[in-house]
């Protein structure tokens, strides 16, 4: 499970950042369930206060720990400092895998990693592996083997290790590669939400049908069932959905292209909050309701928060500019990204001073009214 991420120097972020998921004994149990981290985390903001850029940190590191080794070796590292800084960016992640606490350290520029370092805590913290740009100048005996590694600038210790089949780190390779988003370094991405590799994947993986056809048949009041078909012809080859609306008794089928932009959507998403939730892994997403009604958000989010639900211990952090949502999610579970002098910054509701937010009162109200900040200049 995800515990902490932070960045310093990476894209609008000039300072330190970190996002904790770490619940602390004042959180209501209402909130906590009795457990020290949260499933979820909610971003806030006006446009273009940064957002983005905080939830591409965690989407860039996990990307780079797991899959780097496969990019071409004079390929560079998919990120900005903040202008141009002639600084590297630092990155860094928490997390627990198997009841043991992992840190990873990060720091590069756009041309190649400067320093990565692995920490493990059992009884203590301690230090398993280091680098400094492509040389390892500490490894722990547990990890001796891994001296035999020919590093490269673009690629992580962790993916170089899953390359030569070194086992020590499989659990630090899982817990990353785990690591869902639908961020790229431009912006949000559609590889893993386009509706034809979705409608593949469906044809033959019928729990995951029933899954969404379940879910959006509960929020469309039309749609009974969806049946997957496979179109031969040269101009639009591949499988696709119909949607079967119920009209006076009988079936009928709606495509794609006529339905509605929010039953896309969750179309092409619902089988990626399934794996996440089997996997117990982290969803990273942008903007994730775009398109869909607001009270759709919190029947998504309940996937997350509901302990029936979610077996697995997975995670989700998400932006969103619908309002209501944090009443929903809470002072403990939501955060607001702000822009000064061109700086992003950010901070956990629960962290503003006095009783401007309280447990028992609405957030939205304070919110609107811009007393916590977050809310665009109109």
């Amino acid at each position: 499970m995800l515990l902490e991420y932070g960045l310093k120097n990476f894209f609008s972020f000039k300072e330190g950042v970190s996002i904790s998921f770490r619940l602390d004994s004042n959180c209501p149990k209402s909130i906590s369930h009795g457990k020290k981290y949260s499933p979820a985390i909610c971003m806030k903001g006006a446009n273009g206060s940064g957002k983005t850029h905080l939830l591409k940190g965690l989407a860039f590191v996990a990307d780079f720990a797991a899959k780097s080794f496969s990019s071409a070796p004079e390929e560079g590292l998919a990120f900005d400092n903040f202008f141009n800084s002639q600084e590297p960016s630092e990155f860094f992640v928490e997390f627990e895998v198997n009841g043991v606490e992992y840190l990873y350290e990060l720091s590069a520029m756009p041309s190649g990693v400067e320093r990565e370092a692995i920490y493990k805590t059992q009884k203590r913290k301690t230090k398993i592996i280091e680098r400094l740009k492509n040389e390892i100048v500490f490894v722990a005996k547990s990890l001796a083997n891994f001296k035999v590694m020919k590093l490269r600038s673009n690629a992580s210790l962790i993916s170089t290790a899953h390359q030569y089949d070194l086992s020590e780190l499989r659990d630090v390779h899982l817990f990353f590669s785990g690591v869902i988003s639908n961020l790229t370094f431009g912006g949000t991405r559609e590889e893993g939400f386009d509706i034809k590799k979705i409608s593949k994947f469906l044809s033959s993986n019928k729990e995951y049908l029933e899954f969404t056809e379940n879910f959006i048949a509960g929020c469309d009041v039309g749609i009974k069932k969806i049946r997957i078909v496979e179109v031969d012809d040269e101009a639009a080859k591949g499988h696709y959905p119909v949607f079967l609306h119920e009209v006076n008794g009988e079936y009928k089928p709606v495509t794609p292209i006529t339905e509605s932009s929010g039953t896309r959507q969750l179309f092409k998403s619902l089988t990626v909050y399934k794996a996440a939730l089997e996997a117990g892994g982290v969803l990273v997403l942008d903007e994730f309701d775009m398109y869909l009604h607001p009270h759709i958000l919190p029947k998504l989010l309940e996937f997350f928060v509901d302990e029936e639900k979610n077996k697995n211990n997975a995670q989700i952090i998400f932006s969103t500019h619908n309002s209501e949502i944090m009443d929903f999610m809470g002072r403990y579970r939501t955060y607001l990204v702000n822009k000064r002098e061109n700086e992003s910054f950010a901070y956990r509701l629960d962290e503003i001073p006095g009783d401007v937010l309280r447990n028992d009162r609405s957030i939205v109200s304070p919110y609107n009214e811009g007393k916590v900040g977050g809310v665009p200049r109109l």
